[in-house]
């Protein structure tokens, strides 16, 4: 019977919130998925000349991922810069020249459109990279797809190659915000996407804001659950601080603004573990489960109680 790293992450209850981490700098561009290599940012058709230049890009920081989707061309490739929200048509004779600009900061407006869209939703379906993210991904990537065509919002569904986090799968990014998601099963198309044209995370696969530490984004899901139970959604959530506490644990204050309302909470957090494989390919290869170091929620409540609560 084959295994699946994704079900053994569930079944160990690793935590989703805590990675969310993701490269600021994003270069999205459409490839045909079936010429996809095992490389997210490479595929099998690539010149040479093509690759030199992605591979030049990624050493400058940026991150590419290529995409697809039913309705691209395969002649011309839509690239997005993320989170600048720009958009391009780039046919293949000018791909090099594309990305050459694009590096050494020349004008791109000989390939830029006007009209971008409302919300990219990247889904992984990266099979060639780990079957969790066919067997899981594909199916969601088709509910998805379905589900943003009965909206009347401007949001596009594409494949993506790896956005890290196969065991995670279904693994989900959304630009221009940058959230990351998690086991973002089929079944949950249609709330998924209720929640992002509201611009609201999906607290149920949210993995945490990838500028903060992977602590303070447990803190941060935590400290968001707890604003919904009372109906807030806020527009913004800044860090106030990070404690470090006796027998590793830490105390984290969040300062949330929702509308003229704002306020804090703090989460107590303590160190977690679990063990899971970071691959199928490391169960087919027999390796041993991965430690992997997480933060569990002990409590969360406003910056007075665990001020009360626990010594400075």
């Amino acid at each position: 019977m084959t295994a699946f790293c994704a079900q053994i992450s569930r079944d160990v209850a690793e935590p989703l919130p805590g990675t969310g981490g993701h490269p600021g700098s994003n270069l999205l561009l459409s490839w045909p998925s079936g010429r996809w290599s095992k490389t997210f940012n490479q595929a099998r058709d690539m010149t040479t000349g093509e690759v030199d230049a992605i591979v030049a890009l990624a050493e400058a920081g940026r991150r590419l991922n290529l995409i697809d989707r039913k309705t691209q061309s395969s002649t011309t490739h839509r690239a997005y810069l993320m989170p600048e929200s720009r958009a391009f048509d780039v046919p293949r004779s000018g791909l090099i020249g594309f990305l050459c600009a694009l590096h050494s900061g020349q004008s791109l407006a000989a390939w830029e459109v006007p009209v971008v869209p409302d919300s990219v939703v990247l889904c992984c379906t990266h099979g060639k990279k780990d079957r969790c993210c066919a067997k899981f991904g594909n199916a969601s990537y088709k509910a998805l797809t379905a589900a943003a065509e009965t909206r009347p919002e401007a949001i596009e569904i594409w494949q993506s190659t790896h956005l890290g986090g196969c065991r995670l799968a279904t693994s989900i990014l959304v630009f221009p915000q940058a959230r990351k998601y998690g086991r973002v099963d089929a079944d949950l198309a249609d709330a998924f996407l209720e929640a992002e044209v509201q611009d609201r995370p999906f607290l149920p696969c949210y993995r945490g804001d990838r500028l903060l530490t992977p602590a303070q984004q447990v803190a941060e899901v935590a400290v968001r659950e707890q604003l919904s139970q009372q109906n807030v959604w806020p527009e913004a959530l800044a860090l106030e601080s990070d404690i470090d506490l006796d027998g590793g644990r830490k105390k984290i204050i969040l300062h949330w603004q929702s509308g003229t309302d704002h306020g804090q909470f703090g989460a107590l957090l303590t160190p977690h573990s679990v063990r899971r494989f970071g691959t199928c390919a490391a169960m087919d290869d027999d390796e041993e489960p991965i430690v992997h170091d997480t933060w569990q929620v002990v409590s969360v409540m406003s910056e007075d109680q665990l001020i009360d609560l626990l010594p400075h």
